[in-house]
């Protein structure tokens, strides 16, 4: 049986993948911030976190990421965070001799790009939160040429599915979510924007499958892209949202947006690896269904 260590184990990632890796026969071992985890790494220290000693361990995946709002609050510390915490988490890696190691990273680091983005595209960040992950991407890559580790990067796009605990879930500011939310709540979803600009959207569970795939197959090439079915705009995605809540729970919602028009770019988030194990089958209708039940039962 295999030993997989997730850093972040408490959050939305890490309790997914925590799941999913104990049902296909692997020991998980979690690592938090706080006493909940089987490991305590706060990668705000990083200095505490390279020195620990944890033998046993055949992989680790680290999903611990500051958010988006500590970017726009605190971006010198976020940066820091991030930079730092993962060369730390590499560390403990080559300290504890955990030879496999996963980085979480997200397709923000394409910025405003658009047309084809696959594994083999050019990364141009356009904001901080970008930047930090392409930033993270490339000191795992370091390593991995160095043949210090074996490294690789997994790049969700916009991620959607039922949190695992609700009562401890904390990424509402994320649009599949707080849309829902604000369906359930207020009877109205604001949006900040006219809503034209396109996203992808990607199923946890597919966001998984292509981790666990990562962990078995280890592919040569070390970017991942994990990107989902459905490509649409807010305003659409608001509109989904808004007849789900109609036709399923008889919730009447408004939509409250700006006039205008806002830049739109096009672009096709997808990969190389067109494995039929790893292609994306979660459905964001379904989700949405779902996600307003749970929200309506707790």
């Amino acid at each position: 049986m295999k030993t997989v260590l997730i850093s972040g184990a408490s959050g939305y990632i890490g309790l997914h993948i925590a799941q999913l890796l104990r049902s296909n026969n692997y020991k998980v071992i979690t690592a938090t911030r706080d006493s909940d985890g089987d490991i305590m790494m706060d990668f705000s220290i990083p200095s505490k976190v390279s020195v620990l000693n944890y033998h046993g361990i055949d992989a680790m995946i680290h999903t611990v990421s500051p958010t988006e709002d500590l970017y726009r609050h605190d971006p010198y510390r976020a940066l820091s965070e991030n930079a730092a915490g993962i060369h730390a988490a590499i560390d403990f890696c080559k300290n504890n001799n955990i030879r496999d190691f996963i980085y979480l990273s997200s397709f923000h680091v394409f910025g405003k790009q658009s047309g084809l983005l696959r594994e083999d595209s050019y990364v141009t960040p356009s904001n901080d939160y970008g930047l930090a992950h392409y930033t993270a991407e490339q000191t795992a890559r370091m390593f991995d040429r160095n043949k210090q580790i074996n490294a690789w990067i997994v790049r969700p796009s916009n991620l959607f599915g039922v949190p695992a605990n609700l009562g401890k879930f904390k990424r509402w500011n994320l649009v599949p979510f707080l849309f829902c939310k604000e369906a359930v709540e207020q009877q109205r979803i604001t949006l900040l924007t006219p809503g034209n600009q396109i996203r992808n959207f990607v199923g946890i569970s597919d966001v998984c499958k292509k981790i666990l795939w990562t962990l078995e197959k280890k592919p040569v090439d070390r970017v991942i892209h994990a990107y989902g079915k459905e490509t649409m705009s807010i305003l659409h995605y608001a509109n989904l949202v808004k007849k789900v809540a109609l036709e399923k729970f008889n919730l009447p919602v408004q939509i409250i947006r700006p006039e205008g028009d806002d830049q739109v770019v096009q672009f096709q988030f997808t990969s190389l690896y067109n494995d039929l194990e790893i292609l994306p089958e979660d459905n964001i209708e379904i989700f949405v269904n779902e996600m307003l039940k749970a929200l309506l039962t707790h």
